[in-house]
């Protein structure tokens, strides 16, 4: 045990010897505080920054899921289909002068 205190005496008085003792003054707790909120200013300032990016993206987020709920409010009441979307372009008029005419077929009754 001896060794060890010893030891640890070299390396507290190299420690002494290495870094300066501040001398305590009126300012000395007031400096100390004033460096360590600088520290953590920025740290605030980061964090700060943080939640506003992840609150507007969160708000972004919930908007375009909105839009996507939202129905579309068409025209008719109700959703038309392909085939029904090129019968409305393509009237038989036009087909008929096309050369396609419009069969009918016999019941099979």
């Amino acid at each position: 045990m001896d060794r060890f205190t010893g030891e640890l005496e070299a390396l507290f008085d190299s420690y002494k010897t290495a870094v300066d003792t501040p001398e305590p003054g009126v300012n000395f707790m007031p400096k100390l505080w004033d460096r360590i909120e600088a520290r953590r200013r920025v740290a605030f300032e980061w964090r700060r920054v943080t939640r506003i990016f992840v609150g507007s993206a969160a708000a972004i987020c919930l908007a375009f899921a909105g839009f996507m709920i939202v129905p579309d409010q068409t025209s008719s009441s109700h959703p038309a289909t392909y085939v029904d979307a090129l019968a409305e372009a393509h009237p038989t008029e036009n087909l008929l002068a096309q050369g396609i005419s419009r069969v009918e077929l016999p019941d099979s009754k």
